[in-house]
């Protein structure tokens, strides 16, 4: 699985999308938008830290966060 596979399995009734990136980016201190740019378009975080933060929440190893 994906970052991008995770965020598109997460239900869009409620706010879990909505929840998940604001989260990650008050965790990390970046915008929505920079979180939505790793989710949604395959940027990769320049700090490490994020990655990490990235793999906690989801449960997804770094390896996979971005296999295509």
């Amino acid at each position: 699985m994906t970052l991008k596979g995770y965020y598109q399995g997460l239900p869009m009734r409620s706010a879990p999308r909505y929840d998940f990136i604001t989260e990650v980016a008050r965790r990390c201190k970046v915008t929505e938008q920079t979180v939505r740019n790793w989710v949604l378009y395959g940027m990769k975080p320049q700090q490490h830290i994020h990655v990490e933060v990235l793999c906690e929440l989801t449960g997804i190893s770094e390896e996979d966060l971005w296999k295509d």
